[in-house]
């Protein structure tokens, strides 16, 4: 790599990230950004908003072999270009080269030391969770491996640049230039967990599951489907898809009947509201003793404790319930309860807030009428029908 294509995707690129890749110009061809900034950069009009569109018009416009995407909120240090480039060089054939992050939180500083997976790539495919393990922002990618395995999908927008590096693991060389730390300043912001959840649900597609979890014993097939089903409920309720974890608990009961797998079935229910069908399962499934009392008890307290938010909620005192919010989470953090929640802000003419929580709400659970309705409704007002719909259609797709 002699030079490459920057790519700054974001708005407000600060000065100091600009003035950061001048004083590495050798190693920089051109500078692209989705925004104008006051510098000697390229503004890209670029009219979707769509993560992988971005991605992929900016790789069409770059003309190095090599493009660096980043983020406004890095900051680069002094050597991580000639570092990369020593790495390319060193690794002709590797199409992804990605540094170590300096995670800054507000005053805190958390350092990310990666793994180097390279020619160690379907090391990967187990944890089903690929953000955790490489970076976004601050890497490096050959332009001839994106364009030769189709760009990156818009299907999975915010998540496209994981969707691409998972879905062609067989096909890519990830290389870690392990000198290189990239700083980048987290801003909290709301997080579409469904993206996440359906390229989980892909890779189970994609992958057959002897492949993904090599450590189970597969000659004991119907304990390894009953563990392998229960792990990627658990990915996928760690997403707050329920309703697709269910039905991966449900799958690993029907492969061997087990405690564990059924607790965490009666837990995806428990989270999306089905108080009846956890007493169908309480009845039916043959629990130990102490999970039938443990959620026999919990049915019964978070169902009266729902009616009551609902009650106080129709006689006016959302104030009340809202300040008392806190405690009430720490008890039940169930889909009912978010919906309660979305109601009293759009009762407050919040409707930002509202459609979040209503969105969390149906993230949770997509089959609840009445909180799909208060969705809808919030997002007409809000002229953001396309997202309900983009939401509901990843969540209950068939893949």
């Amino acid at each position: 790599m002699k030079q490459c294509s920057v790519c700054i995707i974001g708005e407000d690129v600060p000065q100091s990230l600009l003035d950061s890749l001048y004083q590495n110009k050798e190693y920089v061809r051109e500078i692209f950004t989705t925004t104008p900034t006051k510098s000697d950069t390229t503004a890209l009009s670029i009219p979707s908003a769509n993560l992988a569109d971005q991605y992929n018009q900016m790789i069409d416009k770059a003309s190095s072999d090599y493009v660096l995407f980043l983020s406004p909120h890095n900051q680069l240090e002094e050597e991580t270009l000639e570092e990369f480039a020593q790495i390319a060089q060193e690794y002709p054939d590797a199409d992804i080269i990605y540094p170590n992050e300096i995670l800054k939180i507000g005053v805190e500083e958390e350092a990310k030391n990666y793994s180097d997976w390279y020619q160690k790539e379907l090391f990967l495919l187990p944890s089903l969770a690929i953000e955790d393990y490489l970076p976004q922002w601050g890497v490096l990618i050959k332009k001839e491996s994106v364009q030769k395995l189709g760009g990156f999908e818009p299907q999975y927008n915010e998540h496209s640049w994981y969707a691409f590096i998972y879905k062609n693991l067989p096909n890519l060389r990830l290389k870690l230039s392990d000198l290189s730390f990239v700083e980048y300043f987290v801003h909290q912001s709301f997080i579409d967990t469904s993206y996440r959840s359906l390229l989980v649900r892909e890779i189970i597609s994609i992958y057959p599951l002897q492949k993904i979890f090599t450590s189970l014993n597969w000659e004991k097939e119907a304990i390894a489907l009953a563990t392998a089903n229960t792990l990627i409920g658990d990915r996928l309720a760690a997403y707050y898809d329920y309703f697709n974890a269910a039905k991966y608990y449900r799958n690993a009961l029907l492969a061997f009947h087990n405690q564990e797998s059924l607790k965490k079935l009666l837990e995806a229910y428990y989270q999306m509201g089905l108080f009846e069908e956890m007493e169908n399962l309480l009845q039916t499934q043959e629990p130990l003793q102490d999970i039938y009392e443990q959620y026999s008890d919990k049915i019964q307290k978070t169902r009266d404790l729902i009616q009551e938010m609902e009650k106080a909620v129709q006689e006016g005192k959302a104030a009340q319930l809202l300040l008392a919010s806190e405690d009430i989470a720490q008890f039940y953090q169930g889909a009912p309860l978010y919906n309660i929640l979305g109601v009293i802000y759009h009762i407050k003419k919040d409707l930002q807030t509202a459609y979040k929580f209503f969105y969390k709400a149906v993230t949770m659970n997509p089959l609840d009428n009445d909180i799909i309705h208060n969705l809808v409704n919030t997002a007409q007002e809000l002229h953001k029908e396309e997202e309900v719909i983009g939401l509901i259609t990843r969540l209950t797709k068939e893949v």
